[in-house]
């Protein structure tokens, strides 16, 4: 990644101190974007786990037929 950032940098003359605080910016944002990942796929897994515990049971009756 570090390089990457550099060879960004490089082309768009990011040198010195303008160059450390984008370094340590992009690093935060990537880093924000991968734990938004994880929390998206947790959420995922928490669904697919919640769909199969209400599978196992059966299927849940509609009310409108078993009050009629």
């Amino acid at each position: 990644m570090f390089l990457s950032i550099d060879a960004y940098a490089r082309r768009y003359r990011i040198r010195g101190a303008a160059f450390e605080t984008f370094h340590a910016l992009v690093g935060a944002m990537d880093e924000e974007y991968l734990e938004h990942v994880q929390r998206k796929a947790d959420d995922a897994r928490q669904a697919d786990e919640e769909r199969r515990r209400v599978a196992g049971r059966g299927p849940v009756p509609n009310p409108d037929e078993v009050f009629s």
